[in-house]
């Protein structure tokens, strides 16, 4: 299976607004949207906040792809009713990636990151601003 990601960083620019999908290589991965970010935060995946620190490892990957290309009823029913059962549907799911697609998600992520920084926010601790500013300067 190979992954063609070449127009997942137009389609991120737009996807906050109005999501949509693009079939890829056998697979349809969905841009990064608001719902996924907050999926990727329920599973605790350090990709959810666009933090550029972030050491990404295989299972940062699986889960990102998994979130992104599964069929969103199991990934829904799976994050919020069997929580536990999130490692053994990501490692189901993405038996089939080989490490050169793996290495071409790694290498769109820049990309990804930009979206999730741009939609994240903070909390501010002072006075009278907006608590919604962007999290990067």
């Amino acid at each position: 299976m190979a992954i063609n990601i070449q127009t997942r960083e137009n389609m991120n620019a737009r996807s906050m607004l109005a999501p949509e999908s693009t079939g890829i290589a056998g697979l349809t991965l969905r841009p990064i949207s608001l719902g996924s970010m907050e999926l990727l935060r329920q599973v605790n995946n350090p990709l959810a906040t666009g933090d550029t620190e972030v050491e990404i490892d295989s299972h940062t990957l699986a889960e990102f792809i998994w979130i992104h290309a599964a069929p969103l009823d199991e990934i829904m029913e799976t994050v919020y009713d069997y929580p536990s059962q999130v490692g053994k549907k990501v490692t189901l799911f993405c038996m089939n990636i080989s490490p050169t697609d793996i290495s071409k998600v790694a290498a769109s992520l820049a990309g990804d990151r930009a979206a999730v920084i741009a939609a994240s926010a903070r909390p501010l601790n002072e006075g009278n601003e907006s608590p919604n500013a962007p999290t990067h300067p």
